[in-house]
């Protein structure tokens, strides 16, 4: 069925080449971080409940819900209408639904997203089209009031306090800036 070309090898045939060419083009266009993801495959239609500890990503038709503890990457022609909680949400096609992104969503220029996204950072990409509601959330290692007061603490304090009372002597034209601080000191 698949055929195994080596570099220097010219005898195989021309139905064997192009199959054996378009696996690696798709091998390559998967990185080491998309190995070991859940795929709905582009002529593929799913409904119903996703739960997974690894990544999704969808080719194809989503309905109903998708739970994700680390990524969900909806490409181009893909369509999605479910609700989504996951890590990190890249959406290159087009989706609505309820999304709970615990780090990042990211709206692709060719992504048209519509509904209720809630996440700590959002990247739309320049042509993307978002119609819904945002909440962005600070990330949490900024909400403990432990590192707010320990940055305050850490900052310099300033005061400015100028007591300008009515019988301080009005300065004169030609006198600097120091001169004129040290005459309302006193």
């Amino acid at each position: 069925m698949f055929t195994r070309r080596e570099p220097g090898d010219t005898t195989a045939s021309s139905d064997s080449m192009s199959q054996t060419d378009q696996n690696t083009s798709a091998r390559s266009s998967t990185s080491a971080a998309t190995q070991g993801e859940s795929l709905i495959a582009a002529d593929d239609t799913f409904e119903g409940e996703i739960k997974t500890t690894t990544g999704v990503r969808v080719l194809g038709t989503v309905r109903g819900t998708i739970e994700s503890e680390r990524s969900v990457r909806i490409e181009e022609g893909a369509h999605v209408e479910a609700d989504i909680t996951a890590e990190e949400v890249v959406i290159a096609g087009t989706y609505s639904g309820a999304l709970t992104c615990r780090i990042r969503v990211e709206i692709a220029s060719s992504a048209n997203v519509s509904g209720k996204i809630d996440t700590v950072k959002l990247y739309l990409h320049e042509g993307g089209f978002f119609d819904g509601e945002l909440h962005m959330r600070r990330p949490e290692a900024a909400e403990t009031p432990s590192t707010a007061s320990a940055t305050e603490e850490a900052r310099p304090r300033r005061s400015r306090y100028v007591d300008i009372s009515s019988d301080t002597k009005p300065a004169t034209e030609g006198s600097t800036d120091v001169e004129k601080q040290e005459e309302a000191a006193t």
